[in-house]
């Protein structure tokens, strides 16, 4: 499921781009969950409580809080380098500042079904339909964080502990059914108890994998052969995650 987000200070632009993107999600069989947000500060509040979408059409003319910071926050406050910010605007030239925030796209107004269809089209056609951001859900909130954020899972009871590279929380899970859902996905399970982010190993050992931030993670030695082999696969740059 894609996560998409519109962000334009027009109420009627918001309702046609959230149309054009349902429709072209359902031709295009992808499944979809779209937030529209109508003020550049309201959007950025949002995704400073650490929300994540995969595609944002964001228009550049935002009153006080414009696109060009929205941008910037998303880039360089955030970090969030993983992030498709399209632009939408009703200039036929683009600010050059734009351009460091790596767009994924512009599209100018008036905006069409065919604008959007290509967008999604394009995006698919490059990243697939594998989504990039993970969620999970305790008590009542449910909470989106990036793949390239997460370090490892760890089971502790009936509680999975995620170690994100700038926190951690727990949730209530198997880690099994994590496991599956993010299979293909560049994790490695050395043990029963983890799951981890193989982007964040920094070195193995012949009883535990050594995590860029110091953490060793436990081998279990009915997996040493199967960590092995993901060793020389990573070592030679041939592990893709499956």
């Amino acid at each position: 499921m894609l996560r998409i987000a519109v962000c334009d200070d027009e109420d009627t632009v918001c309702s046609a781009i959230e149309r054009y993107i349902k429709d072209a999600c359902a031709a295009l069989s992808i499944e979809s969950e779209i937030d529209i947000f109508t003020t550049g500060t309201g959007f950025a509040r949002y995704l400073g409580t650490n929300e994540r979408y995969n595609i944002i059409f964001l228009d550049i003319e935002l009153d006080e809080y414009s696109g060009i910071d929205v941008s910037n926050y998303i880039r360089n406050v955030l970090n969030d380098e993983t992030t498709q910010i399209v632009y939408i605007t009703g200039k036929t030239e683009y600010d050059r500042q734009l351009f460091t925030f790596r767009p994924f796209e512009f599209l100018a107004k008036p905006l069409s079904t065919v604008h959007i269809f290509d967008t999604i089209k394009k995006y698919q056609r490059i990243y697939g339909n594998k989504n990039d951001l993970f969620h999970y859900k305790y008590g009542h909130d449910t909470y989106w964080v990036n793949l390239n954020e997460i370090i490892y899972f760890k089971s502790i009871d009936r509680k999975v502990l995620i170690k994100k590279a700038s926190s951690e929380d727990e949730f209530y899970a198997k880690l099994e059914s994590i496991k599956e859902q993010l299979q293909d996905c560049g994790f490695i399970s050395p043990h029963k108890s983890y799951l981890l982010n193989y982007r964040y190993i920094q070195s193995f050992r012949p009883d535990c994998i050594i995590m860029t931030n110091g953490e060793e993670i436990p081998i279990a030695k009915g997996r040493k052969k199967e960590i092995a082999y993901l060793q020389l696969m990573l070592e030679n740059g041939g592990y893709n995650g499956s």
